[in-house]
């Protein structure tokens, strides 16, 4: 089969590679759709020692089932799917009291064994999800940042009437504010400093967006919340500058949600982070992927209609053109906001 593979800090592939093995409790997936995520965007940078080389990326994908496992019983060939990308022990506490997000031994499809940017990818029964017949493929790979999505806002207790602040406008921020808004928040802020990206987020229901080059954020959300502060921020951008902005912009008493994921280290004045959070009370949280009933609840909103998977697809592109749609989805070119391979 055709794939792309990593092959090391900078070195990206496309060549043939074996179809993935089938084991009797796997599905293999003819890939239609398969999403570029930051983290693939960090592998191939080199920035993800945890990946031994040769590796096919991607974990955001969706397509058809080809073949099945003899144990398997769930699925069929033809049937429409999509994947949740995570390998988890099944033995450890944190498995065993249903969060296999945070397992232990905790491996991803995509990171430490082959992904979706292929013809075929295999997964365990276990992690795949029927689709609708109605959602097209493209939409069907944007479930996976929309479950990401749920997660976020479970995690960050959005309440009816909820002041929310999102720091950041990409995917998966675009996901949360539309699953927050579900949750009953009744004001939805996001910043970003890519001012098409803001557009998105109004056409997808922001009250008010702000790019930071331009705008006061802290006195902007002042103003907004009438000296309060926001109930709720959520940190989707994962920079130390971003994470300690939380601080300024959440009311005592209110909730932080760190949800960003980068490689940089938070040493910018953390003591005085603790310490502002100590004297206004607040809680804070963190979020990490998802669970299986974060992507029910994601197929069941996008099922409704209640969140739009479709607007946030903005390229898409042939495995054999990888190199260009690494680029796009990179240096945010074309005003990319998710691209696609489309085997």
């Amino acid at each position: 089969m055709k794939a792309i593979v990593y092959e090391g800090p900078g070195r990206l592939a496309v060549k043939d590679f074996p179809e993935p093995a089938v084991g009797p409790r796997d599905v293999l997936i003819r890939v239609r759709a398969a999403g570029i995520c930051g983290s693939d965007l960090e592998m191939a940078r080199g920035n993800r020692p945890d990946v031994a080389p040769p590796r096919i990326p991607g974990h955001e994908v969706a397509g058809e089932v080809e073949n099945v496992g003899v144990q398997v019983a769930k699925f069929k060939a033809g049937d429409r799917v999509v994947v949740e990308p995570i390998l988890s022990c099944g033995e450890c506490r944190n498995c065993r009291e249903g969060r296999h997000n945070i397992c232990k031994r905790l491996r991803f499809l995509g990171v430490h064994a082959d992904g979706a940017f292929a013809e075929f990818m295999a997964a365990p029964e276990w992690r795949v999800y029927k689709v609708p017949e109605k959602f097209s493929h493209e939409e069907a790979a944007v479930l996976e940042p929309t479950a990401v999505g749920v997660h976020v806002v479970r995690r960050a207790k959005v309440s009816p009437g909820d002041f929310v602040v999102i720091i950041g406008a990409g995917p998966i921020a675009l996901q949360v504010a539309q699953v927050a808004r579900r949750a009953g928040a009744s004001q939805i802020t996001m910043t970003d400093v890519l001012d098409y990206r803001l557009d998105l987020a109004r056409r997808l229901g922001a009250d008010l967006t702000i790019n930071p080059k331009r705008g006061d954020v802290l006195r902007l959300v002042e103003e907004a919340t009438g000296g309060e502060g926001a109930d709720v921020v959520i940190e989707a951008v994962g920079s130390s500058r971003t994470i300690l902005q939380t601080i300024d912009l959440v009311r005592a008493g209110g909730r932080i949600l760190i949800a960003g994921l980068s490689t940089e280290s938070f040493v910018t004045e953390p003591p005085t982070f603790w310490m502002r959070q100590l004297l206004k009370e607040v809680t804070v949280e963190s979020s990490r992927s998802y669970s299986s009933n974060d992507w029910e609840t994601a197929i069941r909103l996008a099922s409704r209609g209640d969140v739009d998977c479709k607007a946030l697809v903005s390229h898409k592109f042939r495995l054999e053109d990888a190199k260009r749609a690494y680029e796009v989805a990179d240096g945010k070119l074309d005003n990319s906001i998710k691209v696609l391979f489309t085997p």
